[in-house]
């Protein structure tokens, strides 16, 4: 079916029914405000508006009833559950007509939370139709360049696979592209099932495409979008950077009905819709009576909502049931507690333990209920909350699914590029760029003791330039070239190039293969030329990359590590701890929140104990989540912080009010929503001033490969052995004669870039020492967040993390910020502060690390360990070279001086 564009234009009755809303909603907002809840005495831990108040156990010991007692202890370590058989009545319960509102006292009122999304949703919802958005990435949503793809798994359900859908695409292009050349494709499950001329130049065009029956299957499927574009009037190797089409996130995904939206079930925790901007809204629904113990299982149950439904942009708040397409409500506590709650009053007669999924209706998410009659019967329902179903899915999907966000290596593999996503390509442009994303494991030390070879395969057409080559970076920094220098063009299987094993980093990090392919044509300029579309690269996803056996070790202080994998919070001997020195409800979502991060990075949720006490020194690895006012002086100098100098320095910000950041005028979310798409921001940013700058500077690992074994590994794909066939056929004649020796091409990064950096680690070294320079970089009244970490045990491993902001407020808003995947991925060093208002991260590298050892200390662990740490030292390398030679110079001497016979 035909692309059918989408009108933009707004009738004026929708426009006033529109303004209508706007006004209802800021005054139900303002009536709200006016009625804070007030605290009964008999609850052991009761919520306030802004506040989570712990009763002294004395206090509630004349109190009658079950109220009177409070639940100090921690779930604990949760280990294997037993099979257990469920009650009947744990079958889900459907709503049966929409709930009422819930009164003061059933619940905590809601903070302003997450910041408003900055575009409106799509018309197609008034037409029983639900926007399935795409989930956020690394990449965001631009695509930049001549040629630019994306890919997500989107997981759907059985009944909604089954349905009749339609994929709708909203986007917009800088101004620069030409609409005759340059087109937007869209696959599904690697079939296109529509394509259409770039040309929304000053505002958002939408179209949509129907998808054929059958296409997708129940599980995860593949969604791609792809871009092909030139420039309008310039055809230099600079022009092609100002190329981009933009993907607005609230107008794009898969059109379901929102019948089949509804019939969701436990067994689809990935298809739990996420919003307008990609993140995944958690409201977590605390009852009015709750405990330490309860706010654990509350933590843990939404990183187990996280790491199984690959959600990398979870955001937490707290308050009562929330409405709404998009999202779900987390309810966990006891039934007796959640029957106060008029939509969980079924919950209230229930013996045993109770783990239910309620479907969204009209005025409620779709909600998850984990219950029971006694604490050990919610711990139980938890577990049971916590098994992990096998994935499923089209080939594709799977495929999608274990590269999204990247795919996890461990070392020792050699992975082929078709399994990360990328396809053959055959370019007609001046600069190709294609990339994937590989997640090194948190424990890998990084250095320059092996190469990272990388075997392309493609060909390159005759006439090009002297100055055409390849160039491959890692994390945007170019780490090998080769040049393209056959005037007769080339053709390829396996064009070694050797990657620097230094460049990689623990965690997620970024990988792209660009060819620049300059000819003397491209002086002319002809627009007819590039219509023309003749061919200049080929590239064949049977390009394979080696990764070499990695040396493994810890290091710390190191917050990369600890935002890519969750070390040493995963893994310790010692339950890790998340310690809330006064919890109030955005305390409380900002702690969940950065917790439902680290579990999306490292794959698994991580088994916190939750506490208000601070634990001893000594006693784990603890994470500190507090607002500056609430943090005591003790605790933030031993992780090296001036209390009274960063209270100073956030003065102003810490006394503003907890709303000063909330109810954006309508005008004021246009135009950011306008500044988001231009600029490629990240959306749950504040943008308190108009950024200076572009884009931002910015379930456990499941063995899938028997699922994947008809495509495991394919020697080489029809597609492909065509395409090399038909170009060695061109240019075998010219190539036979001349064919490169294997490798020749390759050579790593200049030496001027090397030196750059040497000197930027060295600059942040000095920095790292507490001097001054640092103090003007901490103590900053623009950074909204500060995260540090040190260790303050005797063990390596007894690491303190602290996350603070100049109050509860911004602390859970500028933790929504740092979720973005574009945002998190720049954590490092001891120290990382964040600018919510372009989610610009600013790092102090450690000025001493600490080693814990992850893995048995075999020989060869430790070969690779101590060649990783002299190619870091090599002053060191140097001296004991030196040394190691004078010691053999000197017994040569002295052996020499023995042998052979005296003169008299």
């Amino acid at each position: 079916m035909s692309p059918r564009p989408k009108a933009e234009t707004r009738s004026p009755q929708h426009a006033l029914r529109g303004a209508a809303t706007t006004a209802a909603v800021i005054l139900a907002l303002a009536a709200a405000r006016a009625q804070p809840r007030t605290a009964t005495p008999d609850e052991a831990l009761f919520l306030a508006p802004n506040r989570i108040a712990f009763a002294p156990p004395a206090f509630l010991a004349d109190r009658d009833g079950p109220a009177a007692k409070i639940d100090p202890a921690p779930v604990g370590t949760i280990e294997a559950a037993p099979r257990i058989r469920l009650p009947a009545a744990s079958t889900p319960v459907a709503a049966a007509s929409p709930p009422a509102p819930l009164p003061p006292s059933a619940a905590a009122a809601p903070g302003p939370g997450p910041a408003p999304a900055p575009t409106s949703e799509p018309n197609a919802a008034e037409g029983g139709f639900v926007l399935r958005h795409l989930p956020n990435n690394i990449q965001g949503f631009r695509l930049s360049g001549e040629i630019g793809a994306s890919e997500w798994p989107i997981y759907l359900s059985e009944a909604q696979a089954r349905s009749r859908l339609r994929f709708q695409l909203g986007y917009m292009s800088a101004v620069s592209v030409m609409p005759e050349a340059s087109k937007i494709i869209v696959s599904i499950n690697d079939v296109e099932i529509g394509a259409t001329r770039i040309s929304a130049f000053d505002k958002v065009q939408t179209v949509d495409f129907d998808i054929p029956p059958n296409l997708v299957k129940p599980g995860f499927n593949a969604v791609r979008i792809a871009v092909d574009e030139r420039h309008r009037v310039d055809c230099s190797l600079e022009a092609t950077y100002e190329l981009w089409t933009q993907i607005d996130p609230s107008q794009t995904g898969i059109l379901a009905p929102s019948s089949q939206n509804e019939a969701l079930g436990l067994a689809d925790l990935a298809a739990l819709p996420p919003d307008s901007q990609g993140a995944l809204p958690v409201r977590a629904v605390l009852p009015g009576r709750t405990s330490p113990g309860n706010i654990e299982r509350v933590i843990r149950a939404v990183q187990i909502i996280a790491s199984s439904g690959h959600f990398e942009q979870p955001m937490v708040d707290v308050g009562p049931m929330a409405g709404g397409a998009y999202g779900v409500n987390l309810v966990v506590g006891l039934a007796a507690d959640l029957a106060r709650i008029p939509d969980l009053a079924a919950f209230g007669g229930i013996d045993g333990p109770r783990l239910a999924f309620l479907p969204a209706t009209a005025a409620r998410r779709a909600t998850i209920v984990i219950t029971g009659r006694t604490q050990d019967d919610v711990n139980r329902a938890l577990r049971q909350f916590d098994k992990t179903a096998q994935p499923r899915g089209s080939r594709a999907g799977l495929r999608a699914s274990q590269a999204f966000p990247g795919y996890r290596v461990t070392g020792g593999e050699t992975v082929k590029l078709a399994d990360l996503g990328l396809h053959s390509e055959e370019f007609s442009g001046r600069y190709f760029r294609v990339g994937f994303n590989i997640i090194m494991p948190a424990d890998f030390y990084s250095a320059d003791y092996a190469k990272v070879p990388l075997d392309l395969a493609g060909g390159y057409a005759p006439g090009l330039l002297s100055n055409a080559k390849i160039i491959v970076a890692i994390n945007g920094h170019n780490a090998v070239s080769a040049p393209l220098s056959n005037a007769r063009g080339a053709v390829f299987k396996d064009k070694t190039l050797p990657l620097p094993l230094g460049f990689l980093r623990p965690g997620l990090n970024r990988i792209e293969i660009q060819a620049q392919l300059p000819t003397a044509a491209d002086a002319a300029c002809d627009p007819l030329a590039a219509i023309a579309n003749k061919k200049r690269f080929l590239f064949l996803d049977s390009t394979t990359i080696r990764i070499p056996q990695l040396a493994r070790i810890g290091r710390v202080p190191d917050l990369a590590v600890t935002a890519s994998g969750g070390f040493p919070y995963i893994g310790g001997g010692k339950q890790p701890k998340l310690y809330a020195p006064s919890p109030d409800i955005h305390s409380i979502a900002a702690a969940a929140t950065f917790a439902a991060r680290m579990a999306a990075s490292a794959g698994r949720p991580i088994d916190f104990r939750f506490t208000t006490a601070p634990p001893a020194v000594g006693s784990g690895a603890t994470l500190v989540v507090a607002a500056a006012g609430q943090l005591d002086f003790a605790t933030a100098r031993a992780l090296g912080l001036d209390p009274e100098r960063l209270r100073a320095a956030w003065a102003d910000r810490s006394a503003a009010p907890a709303d000063s950041l909330a109810k954006p005028s309508p005008a004021d979310i246009r135009a950011r929503s306008r500044l988001v798409l231009q600029k490629n921001l990240p959306a749950a940013c504040h943008l308190r001033r108009a950024p200076v700058v572009g884009p931002a500077s910015g379930v456990p690992p499941v063995d899938i490969a028997a699922l994947l074994a008809e495509a495991a590994n394919p020697p080489e794909t029809p597609a492909n052995r065509d395409l090399f066939d038909a170009w060695s056929e061109k240019l075998g004649g010219h190539e036979r004669w001349r064919q490169w020796l294997k490798g020749a091409g390759a050579e790593i990064a200049d030496v001027a870039g090397a030196a750059w950096r040497g000197t930027m680690d060295e600059a942040q070294a000095l920095i790292a020492n507490g001097d001054e320079a640092a103090a003007k970089i901490i103590y900053r009244s623009d950074n909204s967040l500060l995260i540090a970490q040190t260790v303050r045990g005797a063990a390596a491993d007894d690491v303190w993390t602290l996350v603070t902001a100049p109050n509860s407020t911004l602390l859970s808003q500028s933790v929504d910020c740092l979720s973005d995947p574009r945002v998190w991925r720049h954590v490092d060093g001891r120290l990382s502060l964040l600018d919510d208002s372009d989610g610009a991260i600013a790092t102090l590298p450690a000025s001493q690390l600490h080693f814990v050892a992850t893995q048995p200390l075999s020989v060869s662990n430790v070969r690779l360990i101590s060649a990783s740490w002299l190619s870091l030292n090599p002053a060191v390398y140097v001296t004991f070279t030196l040394i190691v030679a004078f010691i053999l110079a000197a017994a040569t001497l002295e052996f020499v001086r023995n042998v052979g016979r005296r003169a008299e």
